[in-house]
């Protein structure tokens, strides 16, 4: 279907899962360029349930832009107006997914990226604990998912990928296969050659957050980092990928500089897709060897969170012709952004303090591959008292700070509610 066609436009949904006969639906969005419906079919054969392919290279999809909107100030509802309504009011009654997607790095492309990335909506703001971790809550029901990959694939990471998105989900893992039988995995272990590089006197750093500037999360991380560096003397250059008219000087930038940081936040257990679009246009070949470290961060406290990023951000690094420096690893960042709140602001200079204690860190050692960094992540889950009280005291604090929140946001509508 072409984009814009109608027959999206005025499908009548049933607010019951499955099609009219009470069977059970399976959504499959293909974001391939041309007709793959009988590859699809075919693969999908023997899974028992109706399958509706949706062809989104046809649509008009746009990155998350990580805004929070859609969490805290018009509760299940993007805010941006494009073809991506249609995919959510058809997993309202879809029992899973699959995402159809080339490869680039391994993973999947941005195009597919950027189709899971925009799934947030179907979670609400409220956190609690499911299967021992910290989850957002479902806003409907469980999805099952799963990835059909074109391309040379890293099939053990899409599989860990896969698994990771299904549990957020409240579901299971559909499985991870290959959509043409002939191709092979790309190499599963990431193995880095280590090369020795003099420490650093000037640092380029990428801000790979889809949020503009002055909301970003990671931005504020940034400049607090940047305080250690210029502590020791260092000096950096910043180019905040938000913003397209600086992609150029970025390019330029990242294949000239021998000392590299992109800092990014979790996006659905990954990079955010407009990172992968942008590193998707870098050059392959460097003018001139690079060490490439990154700092990755996630709202969730625990750090066993961010380690499916951390696996890939390591085999990332080599397939851009640089050698691998580490990856700061820290959760707990969601609250940067509300730190027009004084209590919120208070407790967030703390954190901010570690990471200015990392930048010197850096400009001393010249990577993240120390002690201090890996000290650094805190605990990978959070104790087994903490918790069994989130979700009997604590659960209930936090729902009531993010009502607060929502509040002064403009929210007219409970945070859990269900527009479609």
């Amino acid at each position: 279907m072409k984009k814009g066609d109608s027959r999206h436009a005025s499908a009548t949904l049933s607010t019951s899962r499955g099609n009219d006969n009470g069977e059970k639906m399976t959504l499959v969005l293909n974001t391939l360029e041309g007709d793959y419906s009988e590859q699809i079919k075919d693969l999908l054969a023997a899974k028992g349930s109706e399958v509706e392919i949706v062809n989104t290279a046809e649509m008009k999809i746009m990155h998350c832009a990580g805004c929070n909107i859609c969490w805290l100030k018009t509760p299940g509802v993007c805010a941006i107006k494009d073809d991506y309504e249609i995919i959510l009011k058809k997993l309202v009654v879809a029992d899973g997914f699959w995402v159809v997607a080339d490869t680039k790095f391994g993973f999947i492309d941005y195009r597919g990226k950027r189709v899971l990335d925009r799934l947030v909506p179907m979670l609400n703001m409220y956190i609690e604990i499911r299967d021992g971790w910290e989850r957002h809550q479902l806003r409907y029901h469980p999805l099952n998912f799963g990835v059909i990959y074109k391309g040379n694939g890293n099939k053990e990471l899409l599989e860990e990928w896969s698994e990771r998105v299904a549990m957020n989900l409240g579901g299971h893992s559909l499985g991870v296969f290959a959509l043409e039988e002939s191709q092979t995995s790309a190499n599963a272990n990431g193995d880095v050659t280590e090369t020795a590089t003099p420490l650093p006197e000037h640092v380029v750093i990428l801000n790979g957050s889809p949020r503009v500037k002055k909301n970003s999360n990671t931005n504020k991380i940034i400049d607090s980092f940047s305080e250690g560096l210029q502590e020791a003397g260092i000096t950096h250059k910043l180019y905040s990928l938000s913003n397209r008219t600086e992609w150029d000087e970025a390019r330029e930038a990242f294949m000239t500089n021998d000392n590299i940081i992109i800092a990014l936040p979790l996006f659905v257990e990954c990079l955010p897709s407009l990172l992968f679009e942008f590193l998707s246009t870098l050059p392959t070949e460097r003018k001139q060897p690079a060490k490439l470290s990154f700092i990755l961060h996630s709202g969730f406290d625990e750090g066993h969170q961010l380690r499916l990023g951390e696996k890939f951000l390591k085999t990332l690094a080599p397939q851009l012709g640089c050698s691998y420096g580490g990856t700061l690893v820290k959760g707990g960042s969601f609250m940067l952004r509300m730190r027009d709140n004084s209590y919120i602001k208070k407790m967030t200079d703390k954190m901010l303090a570690t990471y200015a204690s990392m930048g010197l860190s850096f400009a001393h050692n010249g990577n993240f591959l120390t002690t201090d960094a890996q000290k650094f992540t805190g605990s990978e889950q959070n104790p087994w008292l903490g918790r069994s009280l989130f979700n009997l005291v604590i659960y209930r604090i936090v729902k009531r700070n993010f009502d607060r929140f929502a509040k002064e946001w403009g929210c007219t509508r409970p945070l859990d509610d269900k527009p479609y």
